[in-house]
């Protein structure tokens, strides 16, 4: 057997305590990552040609974020000839609530919404410090008015 010098013996050593407090040591759990917020847009929304507004919606999961949470959405028609901005209020993102839908009302900037494509824009913002955007396309249909 080879001799082996003390400094590389004292800096394995070194190392292997390092890792064993780390909790990196053989045989040692190691905790899965903390999921990320998302969200999604529903592929239908609804556009009101009277009142200038669409509706759109979809799905947020807070992951492991835990703040006062809400929507904001961008909606685009027509190449940028009608747009609009909106929120959607889902409260917080608790320990409790985690996950859920949203839904957003947004008035029409200029013009009107009509029944067609249209691009959204959907950012998750949960508070003090997280943000989730996503970009999806949405066709909006004609709102029916209830009797």
């Amino acid at each position: 057997m080879h001799p082996v010098r003390q400094p590389v013996l004292a800096a394995g050593l070194t190392a292997l305590a390092t890792a064993a407090t780390l909790g990196l040591a053989p045989g040692a759990a190691v905790a899965a990552p903390a999921a990320s917020p998302s969200i999604s847009v529903n592929w239908f929304g609804t556009a009101d040609v009277r009142a200038h507004t669409a509706t759109v919606g979809g799905q947020f999961d807070c992951g492991a974020e835990r703040g006062l949470a809400y929507i904001e959405v961008h909606l685009d028609q027509r190449r940028g000839s009608v747009t609009g901005f909106g929120f959607g209020v889902i409260g917080a993102c608790t320990d409790e609530r985690t996950a859920g839908t949203w839904t957003a009302t947004i008035p029409a900037d200029e013009g009107r919404f009509r029944p067609g494509p249209a691009t959204t824009i959907a950012r998750l913002v949960i508070e003090p410090n997280s943000l989730t955007e996503t970009t999806e396309p949405v066709r909006l249909r004609p709102r029916c008015a209830h009797p």
